[in-house]
């Protein structure tokens, strides 16, 4: 399966899973019928778009500290990015039940984050090339250029 089919896999199965989802608790808050379907195709919407750019950010932050001690930090960035917009856009909907419409995504995408940078990790393009010639440390270009020039 190539990326680009995955990627739009994965919008598919969370416009889906996240607009039944908002639908279904906050029909249980509200019975403004218009305001949850809103809320609903709100939180589908974002879910589908929010993989998409999570998942190109995630590649971008991991691919920036992939030497790093713990790499998957690179997994906090775009969460907080995540998160803080998933919360404002449903408090601009007026969304009835907001942590219980966002927590699911919230932790899902931190879990999803996770181990979608373990994956990474072990594929050629990210795995640190100081790892793999045995160097404990990062070594700073200068470094290295030294290191090259003693060979």
């Amino acid at each position: 399966m190539t990326a680009r089919t995955r990627a739009l896999l994965s919008a598919i199965v969370a416009f889906s899973f996240y607009s039944v989802w908002s639908w279904w608790v906050n029909s249980m808050a509200s019975d403004d019928q218009a305001l949850v379907l809103r809320s609903a195709l709100l939180q589908g919407t974002y879910s589908a778009l929010m993989t998409v750019t999570f998942t190109a950010f995630l590649n971008w932050t991991l691919s920036k500290m992939k030497c790093h001690k713990r790499p998957q930090i690179a997994v906090l960035p775009p969460l907080l990015f995540q998160s803080i917009t998933v919360i404002l856009l449903n408090a601009l909907n007026n969304t009835p039940d907001i942590f219980a419409t966002v927590a699911p995504s919230i932790l899902m995408t931190g879990i999803y984050g996770l181990l979608y940078a373990n994956s990474l990790l072990k594929t050629p393009e990210y795995i640190c090339k100081y790892k793999l010639e045995g160097y404990q440390e990062l070594m700073s270009p200068a470094a290295e250029k030294m290191n090259h020039k003693r060979q």
